[in-house]
């Protein structure tokens, strides 16, 4: 019987193990290749010395491409003072634990990344630079934001049934006081006319407040609605902000069909986005709403335009302007209205998008709704 011996290769690489776990520096570096956070290190101006696997698969470059160059690379320009804060720490021997911070990939996307700095030594106890674990947090943030949203959107909805509790029996009372005063004032007269705006208007909220206290659920299969009737109500409504702020509408419709949806929900709709505009231009301006009909859509739809002149929405807003509770407008807005929009135009079948442009001369901000028509 031969026993048989293993093979040279089999022999090399038992070796090498050997070598590597017997070597402290080589099974240091071992267990860096691996880890799956990034490690990288730096001298004390910045520069980078190392990198492993990891941070190439979160950052996107190779070992090639990083090493020898700034940190500051990986980091927004606005936060480039936060950097030099940390090498401050580092020369002082402070050590840096679970920092929460955002960094860039090289794709140039945004990256949430928790951060472990520590200061590295040489032999003689003096500081030469620093070592740093990176871990991409990027979807435990999105969570706990989705979470905290979550919990203001269960309060609100709390509150906001208080409120319409509230509210309802003098909303009952004021519109049957509207009713009351237009049967009394002549048909032909611009009284009544305001008032039966005044009287929808009064409707529609109490409408919201039945809703919102869950009286009842709005089950009614969506109506035709008259989109040249909708934004009259809706013009006259707001037609003394618009005049206070020196805002002039142009208004061009074209004779379409009736749109399926509820009145009541399109005229929060574009409430929302016309107050908004009106919002924008504390300058006075040009308020633009266009409808026409969707060529080359999978159904037939009415898309409105509402352009304003007003200051516009930076790009980095723009991304999260759907977002509830998100607002660039301060004090003035609470970071529904155009959430709330989404929700109900979505319901329809239809679709909104905005764009904007914050440069001087031509700033403004324009939003497209699209409603199929009815079938």
């Amino acid at each position: 019987m031969f026993l048989s011996h293993p093979s040279e290769a089999a022999t090399k690489q038992h070796d090498m193990q050997k070598d590597i776990f017997e070597e402290p520096r080589f099974l240091l570096a071992a267990i860096i290749d691996s880890s799956e956070d990034a490690i990288i290190s730096k001298d004390l101006n910045g520069i980078i010395t190392s990198w492993n696997q990891a941070a190439s698969r979160m950052y996107g470059y190779t070992a090639e491409e990083i090493v020898g160059q700034s940190i500051l690379r990986l980091i927004p320009e606005e936060l480039y003072p936060e950097e030099a804060e940390i090498l401050r720490k580092l020369r002082a021997g402070e050590r840096i634990e679970h920092y929460e911070t955002t960094r860039i990939g090289k794709s140039g996307q945004r990256l949430e990344v928790s951060l472990t700095i520590s200061p590295v030594k040489d032999s003689t106890g003096r500081i030469i630079g620093s070592s740093k674990i990176a871990r991409d947090i990027s979807t435990r943030k999105k969570m706990e934001r989705t979470l905290v949203q979550s919990e203001k959107l269960a309060a609100t909805g709390h509150m906001a049934a208080t409120i319409a509790h509230e509210i309802n029996n003098p909303l009952e009372s004021l519109l049957n006081l509207v009713f009351l005063a237009r049967e009394s004032s002549p048909c032909d007269s611009e009284a009544h006319s305001y008032l039966r705006t005044a009287e929808r208007e009064i409707e529609r909220i109490s409408h919201i407040a039945r809703q919102t206290l869950g009286y009842y659920r709005d089950t009614g299969a969506p109506c035709g609605v008259s989109l040249h009737d909708l934004f009259q109500d809706v013009l006259a409504v707001y037609q003394s902000k618009l005049s206070a702020r020196k805002i002039a509408v142009e208004y061009k419709l074209e004779a379409l069909p009736l749109v399926k949806a509820s009145r009541g929900e399109l005229i929060q709709v574009f409430s929302n986005i016309i107050a908004n505009s009106i919002d924008a231009m504390d300058r006075g301006g040009l308020l633009g709403i266009q409808a026409t009909r969707a060529t080359g859509a999978e159904r037939e739809a009415a898309e409105i335009v509402i352009r304003d002149q007003g200051c516009g929405i930076s790009q980095a807003n723009l991304a999260r302007i759907f977002e509830p509770f998100f607002t660039t407008k301060s004090h003035l807005g609470n970071g529904i209205g155009l959430w709330v929009a989404k929700q109900l135009v979505e319901k329809h079948g239809g679709r909104i998008t905005v764009t904007s442009s914050t440069e001087r001369g031509s700033s403004g901000t324009s939003v497209l709704v699209s409603i199929p028509f009815v079938s």
